[in-house]
């Protein structure tokens, strides 16, 4: 070799010496004789970002393949090729990170998946796999339009905004990342102020009945439709017709509604030895004056009986909204069934 002259690079080896067929692995070649402007193939066809370190190592990335197995290493300088034959091997790609479902869910008994109250805080768990990652190195990162997620990693909490218009529905995201790919996936999160939304369904339930002239069918509508409440909701709808055909309301004052939500966890008690099973229940002062339309075991036709008491309405939460279930009047003054 003249002075002067490139000495011919010889590749040793290359770290890591597998990687998917997609390409993009980060190696490290060593040998010797390298030097600047050294071009690097990998099965024939160029690495990219290929860095000289000095002469004794290269940085490159690895270039895609149609197919697996054994590649040869090549670095050129000067055109001067060393070549290690089949010193990488191609295999298949292992894909991207798997999200195969996120539950959110609230730490009070039997609190429905899905559901959070404003400024409630609840637990987001992802069931995430990847091929050829551990868990612990992906990259997960959580959004949401509204509310804080506090942690990281395949579970977090969520905070609830603090205030908002409800219901409100709120997506949370979820993307995971490993070295090469990422998966995404969402969760959607129904917001309510339960106390406010129970409370204003059971007053408007009977505010409508206390109007007479309103269809029973309208008085009727916010009730569910379900097997759960399918009881109550009939007795309530025969004491809707009983009241309008006995009654015309002429004066009502509905009160403030004080409520408990519960789901289920402890049925509301109306009267004594009587408890309904529901998933929330609401408590309001009520008073009436009427036109007795007909005689009854209460008054007579033509009679203006006053009543005040108390009226029990029990709701439950389904799909995404509270519904009304069913509803018991305990008179204090007056005639007692009213409704």
């Amino acid at each position: 070799m003249h002075p002067g002259e490139q000495a011919t690079p010889v590749v040793s080896a290359i770290t890591p010496s597998n990687g998917p067929v997609s390409g993009g692995t980060s190696v490290q070649i060593t040998g010797s004789n390298f030097a600047a402007g050294a071009a690097v193939t990998i099965g024939g066809a160029s690495a990219s970002d290929v860095i000289v370190n000095s002469l004794t190592s290269i940085s490159a990335k690895t270039p895609p393949r149609s197919s697996t197995g054994g590649a040869d290493v090549s670095v050129t300088v000067a055109g001067k090729v060393g070549t290690l034959a089949g010193a990488f091997t191609y295999q298949v790609d292992p894909g991207p990170p798997v999200i195969d479902g996120i539950a959110a869910r609230g730490s009070r008994p039997n609190e429905p998946p899905g559901f959070a109250d404003l400024n409630e805080e609840i637990q987001v768990t992802a069931a995430v796999s990847d091929p050829d990652t551990p868990i612990d190195q992906l990259r997960f990162e959580w959004h949401s339009d509204v509310g804080t997620f506090s942690g990281n990693g395949a579970s977090v909490t969520w905070r609830a905004p603090v205030d908002a218009r409800t219901p409100l529905p709120v997506t949370l995201t979820l993307q995971v990342a490993d070295d090469r790919d990422s998966a995404s996936a969402a969760v959607l999160v129904s917001v309510h102020d339960s106390r406010k939304e129970v409370g204003d369904l059971a007053r408007e339930f009977l505010l409508d009945f206390s109007d007479s002239s309103k269809p029973i069918d309208y008085v009727m509508r916010n009730f569910s439709t379900g097997p759960r409440c399918i009881k109550s909701r009939d007795g309530e709808f025969g004491d809707v017709v009983k009241n309008r055909t006995d009654y015309r309301i002429e004066k009502s004052a509905i009160g403030p509604a004080s409520v408990i939500v519960q789901f289920n966890s402890v049925p509301c008690v109306y009267r004594p030895n009587q408890p309904i099973n529901g998933d929330a229940c609401a408590l309001v002062p009520v008073s009436w004056d009427s036109l007795c339309l007909v005689t009854n075991p209460e008054c007579v036709a033509g009679e203006h009986p006053h009543t005040d008491g108390l009226d029990y309405v029990t709701e439950v939460y389904e799909g995404t909204q509270w519904r009304l279930c069913g509803s018991a009047y305990n008179a204090r003054n007056g005639i007692r069934f009213m409704r």
